[in-house]
């Protein structure tokens, strides 16, 4: 049987370079995001009044945004627990061990989800204390 000649998925053209289109989409996206955060594009300093008088609307997001990804976490390791509960109590049953497989998975991504929460927020908030946005947590 002969190979096919038609390209398989989604392709784009890049002058004679053929990229597939998942892949240019995504450097492209990472040029525009990397051309967005060049420091001469950053706002001036945001004046200290005006600092000052937004300290507490930042200290309160900032706990807000710390006992939500806290509270994720604690939701999650419960899953996790509840799954190796399930999966313990299953015995023979097939049906309700792939279930507590499945919940202990969920509880894992959770997890995930939360490490990844935390890593961007934290990301956020050093980009904005070094453009003087925000005062230092």
């Amino acid at each position: 049987m002969a190979p096919s000649s038609k390209p398989r998925g989604d392709v784009a053209m890049i002058g004679r370079l053929r990229v597939p289109g998942r892949l240019a989409t995504f450097a492209a996206t990472t040029v525009l995001y990397l051309l967005a955060a060049h420091p001469a594009l950053a706002a001036d300093s945001v004046p200290p009044a005006a600092q000052k008088a937004l300290a507490p609307v930042e200290n309160m997001i900032g706990a807000l945004v710390a006992i939500t990804i806290g509270l994720g976490v604690v939701i999650s390791g419960a899953v996790i627990v509840w799954g190796g509960i399930e999966k313990t109590l299953a015995g023979s049953n097939a049906d309700a061990e792939h279930r507590a497989h499945k919940r202990i998975e969920n509880g894992i991504h959770g997890l995930v989800w939360m490490f990844a929460a935390s890593v961007i927020v934290g990301t956020i908030t050093a980009l904005a204390v070094a453009y003087g946005l925000i005062s230092q947590p």
